[in-house]
């Protein structure tokens, strides 16, 4: 019977860290997409370093994510330069990013902006989904 007292208390004062936590159960909805542009190349779009596919024009990624601070990237090569957004992610609200790409002489972005649901659900609504990246 000590030892089922003792173990967590030990567990606590050793710092061990990795204790399960249980599982969020309202996640965050994210959905980032593109409009139709003329001659639109394919970016990569991470989240928190973690790819979640590639975004070419017409199209929309989407997926859940758990509340807290989330780092949304673009990239696609040496020619084009990476663009960053930090979210806030609250439990249960859905976010949409517009993505729009920027050409400019000598490099391209793909400029990432958070819009109202509104917004995002009117713009979204003639846009397919994003193959997804296989293994997913």
């Amino acid at each position: 019977m000590k030892a089922h007292v003792l173990l967590p208390v030990w567990l606590l004062l050793s710092g061990w860290t990795d204790v399960p936590q249980p599982a969020q159960s309202n996640p965050a909805h994210l959905i980032i997409y593109r409009q139709r542009e003329f001659d639109g190349t394919p970016y990569t779009i991470k989240i928190n370093d973690q790819k979640l596919g590639t975004l070419p024009t017409n199209r929309y990624l989407q997926m859940d994510l758990p509340p807290g601070r989330v780092k949304i990237e673009s990239a696609r090569d040496y020619f084009s330069e990476n663009q960053t957004l930090q979210l806030d992610a609250q439990p249960g609200r859905t976010y949409y990013i517009k993505a729009v790409e920027e050409v400019d002489f000598l490099s391209q972005t793909l400029l990432l902006a958070p819009v109202s649901e509104a917004q995002g659900q009117r713009e979204v609504q003639n846009i397919k989904p994003a193959a997804k990246p296989r293994g997913r």
